[in-house]
């Protein structure tokens, strides 16, 4: 058996449940459609949204499925500093991607913010790899990881090839400028979604 180390186990770990959005992605956006794929994500996004704001005002209020969450996914600093504003933007992302796109390019976009983001984080922990020049915080594995897996989600997806590709190199670029995780969850989905509405 290949040894795996800690830190990637932890990050399989808190990535596994960043996972579920992917996969549901098709099912609730393409065949469910609206307008039950934008209720669920507001949904999510109103749960969300109530966790933060009761870690930031210091409140003893236990939110359904996010305090759950939290106790899972959240970072040392985020579980020491109370906050967990990353699920927030993700959510806020996915409701406006949802709402607003056709549905193969925003189940692409939520598989790309997904499978993507979560691929990056795997690879770049367990794998030996260069550290970006310009962001030392990120390496190459863990780009080419992003890459592949955001281009498979796309294609999965039905998006065409050319689009596909040009989707997947700049969202992973965007993901490789991010100095931090939280903002992750902001500046992928929203490159990914962009360039899906408006590329053919």
């Amino acid at each position: 058996m290949i040894p795996v180390k800690p830190e990637t186990l932890r990050e399989l770990r808190r990535k596994s449940i960043h996972l579920i959005p992917g996969f549901c992605a098709i099912p609730v956006v393409v065949w469910l459609g609206n307008p039950v794929a934008s209720i669920i994500a507001a949904f999510f996004f109103a749960v969300y949204a109530l966790h933060e704001a009761a870690l930031r005002l210091n409140l003893k209020l236990s939110v359904p499925i996010a305090s759950q969450t939290f106790k899972i996914m959240a970072r040392r600093e985020e579980l020491e500093k109370r906050y967990f504003t990353g699920t927030v933007y993700f959510w806020g992302c996915t409701l406006a991607i949802v709402a607003l796109m056709e549905p193969v390019k925003a189940a692409a976009a939520v598989m790309v913010s997904s499978f993507g983001d979560a691929a990056a984080a795997i690879v770049g922990k367990e794998l030996a790899s260069p550290r970006l020049p310009y962001n030392p915080s990120k390496t190459l594995a863990g780009s080419l990881a992003m890459f592949l897996a955001s281009l498979a989600s796309c294609i999965l997806a039905g998006v065409p090839l050319l689009t596909s590709l040009i989707t997947s190199l700049v969202s992973t670029l965007a993901e490789s400028l991010t100095r931090t995780s939280v903002l992750d969850e902001l500046t992928v989905p929203v490159t990914a979604a962009l360039l899906l509405h408006f590329l053919p």
